[in-house]
């Protein structure tokens, strides 16, 4: 029997208009992590985030629309054809009433969460047999969830899932705070569980598992710092254990987070600093799960507001909006850390890098 082989390719959202290139495809060369361009699709505002399925080969990016004058979302799907790389537009289906800036999958695949900053809310899709994103089924308005104080405005910046699968975990960026729920598979609905509070001020943006699935690690925009959490899954608590900052300790500019990631082999976090323009690596401790930075390296480029571990984790890929690049670096096998390796790839305004590896 013939053993089916396997390739990565990269897929890129950026900020873009309609008429712009938004989206492109790249195969990543296994050994040194390069890239060679496969397609580009424009036509959509404003991609600025993708969820792939390499399983069901889709792809969704969300996208900006106009509503009587004021900002919607949509999600658009795409099928892949993973020898080629080639993307083809299958639907487009209106969701939340604000725009979105992240997009989220269930791992099997039957459900899409969406998240809008300016909205302050997230919204549920049901994906439809055909692998396509369907309508809208419910809303979630954090406003009408939980006490915001008049200095308040809800921020809803991301949706990730717990290890189990059981709870959604969302990071209100203004209300500092991570707003739990479930989901009622049948009635295709969210359910609101309960909100663990950060430190006032923190802005919570991104969240990563370790994959041991103890603990988690919320990345905060506002403060530039990086929270640890212990996770129950009993209940789907989190409970802080403590909060580390992104920065040197000699740094006095201005500067924010954006993205977090943790290593395969749970021993390192990181995280990138917009502004210091900078990927911080973090020593995991692996008896209390804490953090202890270990190294500060540039990206290469203004603003990286995001990044992705390629497949095996050998290296990393940052994506610099103000750089207009994509930066490789290798990771030491060792410690974690990072090192330029003097590749980049021009691009304009990247701003998500996600990796899916295919077989066949």
């Amino acid at each position: 029997m013939q053993q089916q082989s396997q390739h990565t390719l990269l897929f890129t959202g950026a900020y873009a208009e309609a008429d712009q290139t938004g989206i492109c495809v790249y195969a990543v060369d296994e050994a040194s992590g390069e890239l060679q361009l496969l397609d580009e699709v424009s036509g959509i505002k404003n991609p600025t985030f993708l969820n792939v399925d390499p399983a069901a080969k889709r792809l969704y990016a969300i996208g900006e629309i106009s509503d009587q004058g004021n900002k919607a979302a949509e999600i658009v799907t795409f099928g892949i054809q993973p020898d080629t790389g080639k993307l083809k537009e299958l639907s487009r289906v209106r969701s939340v009433s604000s725009s979105t800036c992240h997009i989220q999958r269930d791992e099997g695949s039957t459900f899409l969460i969406v998240s809008s900053f300016h909205g302050g809310l997230i919204g549920l899709h049901r994906i439809n047999e055909d692998g396509t994103a369907g309508e809208l089924l419910d809303e979630k308005k954090h406003a009408e969830l939980v006490h915001v104080r008049e200095d308040q405005q809800p921020r809803a910046h991301s949706a990730f899932y717990s290890p189990d699968g059981r709870y959604i975990f969302v990071q209100d960026l203004g209300l500092d705070k991570i707003m739990t729920y479930t989901l009622d598979s049948e009635q295709g609905q969210l359910r609101f569980v309960r909100e663990t509070q950060l430190e006032d001020g923190a802005g919570p943006r991104h969240l990563a598992f370790h994959p041991g699935g103890a603990y988690a690690y919320v990345i905060n925009e506002l403060n530039s710092s990086v929270t640890t959490l212990r996770y129950s899954s009993e209940d789907g608590s989190l409970t802080p254990l403590g909060t580390v900052s992104t920065l040197p300790a000699d740094f006095e500019g201005e500067s924010s987070c954006a993205e977090i990631a943790v290593s395969g082999d749970g021993r390192t976090v990181y995280g990138s600093n917009r502004g210091h323009d900078s990927i911080v690596v973090f020593t995991v401790h692996q008896d209390s799960g804490l953090l202890n930075p270990v190294q500060y390296i540039s990206t290469e480029g203004g603003h990286p507001r995001h990044f992705s571990l390629l497949p095996g984790g050998k290296q990393l890929l940052a994506a610099n909006r103000d750089g207009n690049n994509l930066v490789l670096f290798t990771v030491n096998p060792e410690d974690g850390k990072l090192a330029f390796t003097g590749y980049t790839v021009s691009q304009s305004k990247p701003v998500c890098v996600k990796p899916a590896v295919f077989n066949g």
